[in-house]
């Protein structure tokens, strides 16, 4: 993440130990050794998790009910929202959560402080962490808040994740409190925005709306498409050639970058609708090596790190291939409607994994035979995204519109 302002001004260093060095370097966190990649300056090093050994797939359709064995998509239904009959629950409202923080711990004399850092002078570790907890909720970022180490593990709705700390100054500095923002692991367009909002917010400054998502490619009509004549229509088979190579291998690595490369080609905000829609047709596919890939990670719901990331990514690839495509096969309706529904249940402890079942479960509402039940959970996800996610609280009462 670059950052001009902040990359001409010397780190800082509120009186403790050197500034941060160029290079990466090891910071513990939860008693392991963990890399701390450093946001901003020049030459800072690819975010790469370690390899690992293959990752399991368990999802076998050739194991599924008779009922599930359809060639192509099976039967397959259209995805636009439908008002159904309305469902009389009742409304409730949760209050916002707000991060409890007594004591921040102080400033090591050692601890080298990145560049993105703020001084909040004459301000208590409560009022700091009270507006950090609210600029977190209101940018649809999860967050785990550890008040032993005055740490928040946050992960961006992109997968970027970072931390946020808290330390109490000492010396010339003992009259306020540090807050540091520390990238781990991903980047965004957006990661920029989301830390200068989180130290403002933490300084008492207003911070910046969250950015508009849009697309990175100019919009054409499908009239324009259709004049250019000499240029084929795009083939899904053959832009899911390299993913698949991609998949096979063994390791987080290459997996990781084969669900970056097949995650444009389905969104339709970053593709033309011609390339989203081909490339998802193909994807949606009974037969196709990368979409068994895909719906395995998604049933697979693991709590080993690497897998949870790369679900995270499966569930938003599997949306936007609904979306573009408009189908939903019926042959992965009944395998995913619990694992979803499932995963909305947990949005306390995972909202951003619940919001990307949401918008999976979205194209499910049509066609479903207890709409009922998808509203309860709905109405739960709701609940929680009122008081730690804004997007996932914007996505469960788009859903229970659909409904209703």
């Amino acid at each position: 993440m670059s950052n001009n302002n902040r990359d001409n001004k010397p780190r800082p260093n509120y009186g403790f130990g050197k500034a941060m060095p160029a290079n990466p370097k090891k910071n513990m966190d939860e008693d392991v050794e963990e890399t701390t990649r450093r946001v901003g300056g020049r030459g800072a090093p690819a975010m790469v998790a370690p390899s690992m050994g293959a990752m399991p797939m368990p999802f076998n359709l050739s194991g599924a009910p008779q009922s599930m064995q359809m060639p192509g998509f099976g039967a397959s239904i259209n995805t636009a929202p439908m008002k159904g009959a309305r469902v009389g629950l009742q409304t409730q409202s949760r209050p916002k959560f707000v991060w409890s923080l007594n004591v921040a711990p102080t400033l090591p004399d050692l601890h080298r402080l990145e560049r993105t850092a703020a001084f909040v002078p004459n301000t208590n570790a409560s009022v700091i962490a009270a507006r950090i907890s609210n600029v977190l909720r209101d940018r649809s970022i999860e967050a785990a808040y550890d008040n032993d180490k005055a740490k928040v593990k946050c992960v961006t709705t992109e997968g970027v994740d970072f931390r946020v700390r808290l330390y109490r100054g000492k010396n010339q500095y003992s009259h306020g409190i540090i807050v540091e923002v520390q990238r781990r692991f991903g980047s965004s367009l957006h990661f920029h925005a989301d830390t200068e909002a989180i130290l403002d917010a933490a300084q008492g400054k207003t911070p910046m709306p969250p950015p508009a998502i849009r697309s990175a490619l100019p919009e054409v009509s499908d009239d324009e498409d259709d004049d250019d004549c000499d240029v084929p229509p795009p083939s899904g088979a053959s832009s899911l050639a390299m993913i698949a190579k991609m998949l096979n291998f063994s390791g987080f690595d290459a997996q990781y970058v084969g669900m970056q490369m097949l995650s444009p080609l389905v969104d339709s905000e970053r593709m033309s609708l011609q390339t989203a829609r081909a490339v998802s047709t193909e994807l949606l596919n009974q037969n196709s090596e990368v979409g068994t890939k895909i719906f395995g990670y998604i049933v697979n719901r693991s709590t080993d790190e690497s897998v949870m990331t790369l679900r995270a990514m499966s569930l938003q690839i599997l949306a936007d291939s609904m979306k573009a495509s408009g189908i939903v096969p019926q042959f992965v309706r009944a395998p995913l409607r619990p694992v979803l529904l499932k995963d909305l249940k947990d949005s306390e402890a995972h909202p951003r994994t619940a919001m990307m079942a949401a918008r999976c479960l979205e194209y499910f509402i049509r066609g479903d035979h207890d709409t009922m039940e998808l509203n309860e959970a709905f109405e739960h996800a709701r609940e929680v995204g009122e008081a730690r996610h804004a997007g996932l609280m914007r996505q469960a009462e788009r859903c229970i519109s659909s409904i209703r």
